[in-house]
């Protein structure tokens, strides 16, 4: 198995980017339900889904950023 992959998948990964996404996206979904009264807060499992949430951001930002970086190259 190649690891250079994963290595270079792991160099690009930002764990910032996964920590602040989940920050952010807990206080937007705190704010809407205080607004409007979703009671969001209390679905089973609530953290798990803004970890998903997060971290399929910091992906596609990733692959997003490794094509923006090769389009420079040139």
């Amino acid at each position: 198995m190649d690891t250079g992959i994963i290595i270079g998948f792991f160099k690009k990964f930002s764990f910032f980017r996964l920590v602040w996404t989940g920050i952010i996206l807990r206080i937007f979904v705190w704010i809407a339900d205080a607004v409007f009264d979703l009671g969001i807060q209390g679905i089973p499992n609530f953290n798990y889904y803004i970890f998903a949430i997060a971290l399929g951001y910091t992906i596609l930002w990733m692959f997003n950023k490794s094509y923006i970086e090769e389009d420079e190259d040139i």
